[in-house]
């Protein structure tokens, strides 16, 4: 494969061959720069092997030296293709065309651009800002290959830009969403807790006790899950309600095994005592601590969460 070598009436551009950077470092096939001086493009004819670590670090080099580029390979698949600027290109007629390389956005997704465009034109569009290299970021539609880079006119990188920033927004405005949902839902729980106690208060002491009870248990529910994974890095299956092998504490499971016991009831403990022994014993308040404490095991742990 030749590299294009456009001359200026063609592409609009002045054209140096085998030209060397800073030190004699660097070698562009061809540098095509502005007449006015504006610019400088590195045309490079890639047709050993070369790894993507390996040209996009030559890539790299060159614009630290104000010089960007473009590599052009023949092959229909390159390791480095999306890595660089780049295009595949075939010969036709006589002349190069642009076969690959080239995509637009669609207003969801990257899509294959022209084909076939004449190596001349598609210089004149790169020099003239037409076209840039493009860095993607959506997705792509088949059968574009998923390339990381392309190129493409600026108005499609400014229509990614839009894309992902309102689908950015969407998310976030989702999310708040189902954030307030759940905070009224949550409301929406603790009132009718509330106002389960209240109606418990007037029909009794005990069922009193009993609303009271559950409503700690509720309470807990978040905290202890929270608690158990600082302490072990698992969540844990916390039981929905009471059991009396558990003096009515609701049981804590790790995969199978038990692990702990929220809120049990301080009166049944006394027969349950040796059962609960190795089991952590979660409650709400200090004062229920009190309470528990001096019908267990002793030592046994117990842990106050709010």
């Amino acid at each position: 494969m030749a590299v294009p070598l456009v001359p200026k009436a063609e592409a609009g551009a002045h054209a140096e061959l085998e030209v060397r950077g800073p030190a004699g470092a660097r070698r562009a096939d061809v540098l095509a720069s502005d007449p006015a001086g504006a610019w400088r493009t590195a045309l490079e004819a890639q047709l050993s092997p070369i790894t993507p670590d390996d040209i996009a670090a030559r890539t790299e080099r060159m614009l630290q030296d104000g010089v960007a580029s473009v590599w052009f390979s023949d092959r229909m698949r390159a390791p480095w293709f999306g890595t660089v600027p780049w295009v595949r290109v075939e010969t036709g007629d006589g002349a190069l065309a642009v076969r690959e390389g080239l995509a637009k956005f669609s207003g969801r997704h990257w899509e294959a651009g022209p084909q076939g465009v004449p190596a001349a034109e598609f210089l004149r569009w790169v020099f003239a800002g037409r076209v840039v290299s493009h860095r993607r970021r959506a997705p792509v539609r088949s059968p574009l290959p998923a390339w990381g880079t392309v190129w493409t006119a600026p108005q499609y990188a400014d229509a990614e830009t839009a894309y992902l920033d309102a689908e950015e927004r969407r998310k976030r405005e989702q999310a708040e969403r189902e954030r307030a949902l759940l905070l009224r839902r949550r409301e929406e729980q603790q009132l009718q807790i509330q106002r389960e106690q209240e109606r418990a208060r007037a029909e009794g002491g005990h069922k009193a006790a009993v609303q009271a009870l559950l409503a700690r248990q509720a309470a807990l529910e978040i905290p202890v899950a929270q608690f158990v994974h600082r302490e072990t890095g698992s969540y844990p299956f916390v039981s929905d309600k009471g059991s009396p092998e558990f003096a009515m504490g609701v049981p804590v499971y790790l995969g199978l095994t038990l692990y702990g016991v929220v809120c049990p009831v301080a009166g049944r403990l006394s027969a349950l005592k040796s059962r609960l022994a190795s089991l952590v014993i979660f409650v709400a308040s200090e004062g229920e601590r009190r309470r528990i404490a001096g019908l267990t095991v002793p030592g046994q742990r117990i842990e106050v969460l709010t």
